[in-house]
């Protein structure tokens, strides 16, 4: 799997899982539920925007050892 591919199967889970969240707040909106918002899905959003891109980074840079290869 190339890492376009897996950038893009990456982006779209978060965004599944977002919009899963989205729909279990609309039935969850105590104290608990948003010290998990904080604690973990704030978290989770921030790491994988930065790993996104990261990943555009990967991609650069095996183009350009690819291309210095051949």
């Amino acid at each position: 799997m190339s890492i376009l591919a897996t950038k893009a199967r990456l982006a779209g889970l978060h965004k599944q899982l977002q919009s899963s969240w989205a729909e279990t707040r609309s039935s969850w909106s105590d104290d608990k539920a948003r010290e998990f918002h904080e604690r973990y899905m704030a978290d989770l959003t921030a790491e994988v925007e930065k790993t996104l891109v990261a990943m555009d980074g990967l991609e650069d840079l095996m183009r350009k050892v690819k291309d210095e290869c051949e």
